[in-house]
């Protein structure tokens, strides 16, 4: 064999060698990718709810969720269906009171009662939009009902639609007219159905949060800069809340009116995983209520800091959520987007102008000695 014939062998060889050791580099799958698929073996035909990072069917993940608003005057309580939510929103609203939007993944009990249910705010309306939630209220302020006459959010809203009234609603006898309307999965989903909306998630819209792939997981625990915190107080100046932690279900216990916050359903305490505090601007509106007092605008779109709260720590966090179409993501101060340990979170929208009201307590003892020395 010639000595041009030997270097075109081995020439060959060495390409062919290269393209496979190439090949090799190019087809294989990257780190992220052999993570992904390990997650996904682990948890077949399942997904991570949007609203609480846990696993379930990935058919009732792929269903919209519910929105609900709520009151929280003392007179109406208790309220129903807290302790079955995923997300709960708490914002101050006129005569310095707050209301809740409760939300839920689609796959509680059809009869579980929810509520009551009440009036609509437009902070809420963008909120409830970042979930591609259906947003479940009866009656609006003047400019809550102008956005919900829009095609922002699908909406199941009592009085605003007199002939879903009887539908989606029910009423009781336990409290007066207006503090006595109930509703429940069921009857929302002969609403939606009435109504034509759309059930299936929209899967092109970005996820507010961004869960532990694992309930074992923590995060927030060991981070730079992060307190021991275990009462939490805002300063919210009617129902006067606080959430005590406690180690042994690392869960937060809610209390707002002097005492327990319990759920009506089942008459235990309402809990939960998660706390943020997302500080916002806000005034004053022309419009008042009834009672003569003015509406309130809480800034839902543009920049802003707050605190996160997971585990009995915290830490100082910013959120950042463009247009009214995108949706508020939240950071650490390295500009890290922070990751939610897995279950329910509540979130507090504070007024920036009454932020600094807002009381840390390194332990319950020192809440309590706070709070006898008053």
């Amino acid at each position: 064999m010639s000595k041009k014939a030997i270097i075109a062998i081995i020439v060959a060889a060495v390409v062919l060698v290269g393209g496979g050791v190439t090949a090799f580099f190019l087809l294989r799958p990257s780190e992220e990718e052999v993570k992904q698929q390990e997650i996904v073996d682990k948890h077949p035909n399942q997904a991570q709810s949007i609203l609480t990072g846990q696993w379930m069917d990935k058919n009732v993940v792929g269903q919209r969720p519910l929105a609900i608003m709520m009151e929280n005057e003392k007179h109406n309580h208790p309220l129903f269906g807290l302790n079955s939510s995923g997300v709960i929103y708490e914002c101050p609203v006129e005569g310095s009171s707050t209301r809740f939007m409760v939300l839920y993944d689609n796959n509680i009990d059809d009869n579980l009662k929810l509520g009551n249910v009440r009036s609509s705010r437009p902070y809420y309306i963008y909120f409830a939009h970042e979930f591609d939630a259906i947003y479940v209220n009866w009656g609006a302020s003047v400019r809550a009902i102008d956005l919900l006459a829009t095609d922002y959010i699908d909406n199941i809203s009592g009085v605003i639609n007199a002939k879903l009234d009887t539908v989606v609603f029910f009423k009781t006898k336990d409290h007066p007219s207006p503090s006595n309307i109930y509703t429940n999965r069921g009857m929302i989903m002969q609403g939606v159905q009435q109504m034509g909306y759309r059930t299936s998630l929209d899967t092109n819209k970005p996820k507010k949060f961004t869960f532990t792939e694992e309930p074992e997981q923590v995060n927030a625990l060991n981070v730079e800069g992060a307190t021991d915190v275990a009462v939490i107080k805002p300063y919210f100046f009617v129902n006067l809340p606080r959430f005590e932690y406690d180690p042994a279900t690392q869960k937060y216990k809610r209390f707002q009116f002097g005492k327990e916050q319990i759920d009506g359903n089942d008459n235990s305490q309402i809990v939960c995983d998660n706390i943020i505090f997302q500080d916002v601007d806000s005034h004053d509106l022309e419009e008042h209520d009834t009672a003569n007092s003015p509406y309130i605008w809480c800034e839902t779109i543009g920049k802003g800091t707050g605190k996160y709260f997971t585990k009995g720590k915290m830490i100082d966090i910013t959120w950042s959520r463009p247009t009214e179409n995108d949706v508020t993501k939240y950071y650490d101060l390295k500009g890290n987007e922070i990751v939610i340990n897995q279950g329910r979170t509540w979130v507090c929208t504070t007024e920036n102008k009454y932020k600094e009201k807002n009381k840390y307590y390194a332990t319950v003892e020192e809440y309590n000695a706070a709070a006898n020395s008053k």
